[in-house]
């Protein structure tokens, strides 16, 4: 039977209406897409202006958009920007954001990924070298006997440690249980410092009430005046506070004592290129930029993007190699440094 007119005009309505749908679906979307375009876009020019002016300087939002900003999020960003940018057929716009990526990916990959020329990481050379770990093990994903096999395999003759428990009998046995070949030894509050060198002078101390330090003296024959000086340092998390008063404190407490070798581990929870490091290293200089070789990030794994951890050194020793150690134990990566005593730099 053959469908009447008004049949057929009621079919062509109805297909007019169901191709109608998609195409506003369709529409949505893309002024959606726009929109966020926009939205990344002056959220990442904020960013770029911040970390080339203020960097965290400036107050709680500067300081805000610095620590949420690395250079390899700014870099992933500009590359999402570009996509973005191409799939909605702004293609002009998207070819500056892909010289923008470019930028952006060679800075951060010139300042993130360190690459020194450095000997083997033996103990065997001469003269003889020190190996020093620096770990931050509060979230120990795996418990602790993991945490023993990384430290055991790094076989390192100084050891520092953070957030590794309280300082109770227990606790002080355990330490001296798991590791009889490192005789000396600090715990507490947890802070742990492993050390096959005799231990003498120890302080405790805050930093600007943002965090605290332990400080001793190691005997080292291979060291000028046969005395290094050790700061074990955790600055707290907090976002909302700057680390200017804490950082400057440290740089104070190493100041006072320039004229020996001088070692500095600690999570700073702040990235090395902070603004308020500036007192810091006017007397340190920090291992993986020295002689590292790899990824700075530390935290937070699997996928880490800010450098929050680091060991330090002032001019009486030579950092030998650095490098930040891939594990999934802790959500921090430990640091490990090669240095020596006797062959100083001469700049």
């Amino acid at each position: 039977m053959n469908a009447g007119p008004s049949d057929n005009r009621t079919k062509k309505h109805s297909d007019s209406a169901t191709q109608t749908v998609p195409a506003a679906s369709g529409r949505l979307r893309i002024w959606l897409l726009k929109l966020l375009i926009l939205i990344l876009s002056a959220s990442w020019v904020l960013a770029i202006i911040i970390r080339l002016t203020v960097r965290d300087a400036g107050g709680l939002v500067p300081r805000l958009v610095f620590y949420l900003s690395p250079l390899i999020l700014l870099s992933l960003g500009a590359a999402s920007v570009f996509i973005l940018s191409w799939y909605v057929r702004w293609h002009r716009i998207s070819l500056v954001w892909l010289f923008l990526t470019l930028l952006v990916g060679s800075w951060c990959w010139n300042s993130q990924f360190q690459r020194h020329d450095t000997p083997s990481n033996t103990p065997e050379q001469t003269p003889p070298v020190i190996r020093v770990l620096f770990w931050n093990i509060g979230d120990r994903i795996w418990g602790m006997e993991r945490v023993l096999d990384e430290l055991r395999a790094v076989d390192a003759d100084l050891i520092g440690l953070v957030e590794a428990g309280a300082d109770s009998d227990k606790m002080k046995l355990f330490w001296k249980e798991s590791f009889p070949e490192h005789p000396y030894q600090f715990v507490k509050e947890g802070l742990v410092i492993l050390s096959r060198f005799p231990i003498s002078n120890q302080n405790s101390g805050a930093l600007a009430k943002m965090g605290k330090y332990e400080s001793v003296d190691l005997t080292i024959s291979q060291a000028p005046q046969g005395i290094v000086s050790v700061y074990l340092v955790d600055i707290r998390s907090d976002i909302l506070r700057s680390r200017k008063f804490a950082l400057q404190e440290l740089a104070n407490l190493v100041s006072a004592k320039s004229d020996r070798p001088i070692l500095v581990l600690g999570d700073f929870n702040t990235p090395s290129d902070s603004v308020h490091f500036d007192p810091v290293r006017a007397q340190l200089k920090n291992s993986l930029e020295s002689a590292g070789n790899g990824y700075m990030a530390t935290w937070p794994l699997p996928l880490p993007v800010l450098d929050l951890d680091g060991i330090w050194a002032n001019q009486l020793i030579k950092v030998l190699s650095a490098e930040n150690r891939w594990t999934w134990v802790s959500d921090h990566r430990p640091v490990v440094t090669l240095v020596e005593f006797s062959s100083l730099p001469t700049d």
